[in-house]
């Protein structure tokens, strides 16, 4: 099988997961439950990590998801992602080089079309998972 091939079953199988986690939890889902995943051919596939452009080991090229943390009273956010008024989600860059491999593996997801899932921190360890996703724009020297 080919990294496209995987590539797409992996993308596949998480819409899956979520559909059946959104089903028997409702639209908020536990981080713990989008860390721990769903088994893939004997891999775990985690849907969130540490950074906010997650690819789990089982992808090569570009990430599975975005995440934007949650608002904490006194604290600010690490990236001032926003939603516009359109609907789309501004997501910002990871740090401020435009060719970190996060940030070209979101530059590859647009150009192949590749679906994500977004997930967008409502409270300190809850998500609300929007799937698919799709990264339309590119402006690195917006960083």
């Amino acid at each position: 099988m080919n990294d496209q091939d995987l590539d797409h079953r992996v993308r596949l199988a998480t819409f899956h997961f979520l559909e059946e986690q959104t089903q028997l939890r409702g639209e908020v889902l536990p981080r713990e439950i989008l860390a721990q995943g769903f088994e893939f051919d004997g891999q775990r596939v985690p849907l969130i990590g540490p950074q906010g452009i997650f690819k789990p080991a089982l992808l090569h090229e570009t990430p599975l998801s975005i995440t934007t943390v949650p608002e904490v009273e006194g604290k600010r956010p690490p990236y001032d992602d926003q939603i516009g008024d359109e609907g789309l989600v501004r997501y910002r860059y990871r740090g401020t080089d435009p060719g970190h491999r996060d940030n070209v593996g979101l530059r590859l997801a647009m150009q192949r079309q590749a679906p994500l899932v977004y997930l967008y921190g409502v409270v300190p360890g809850r998500y609300m998972s929007c799937w698919p996703a799709y990264v339309v724009g590119d402006d690195p020297r917006g960083l």
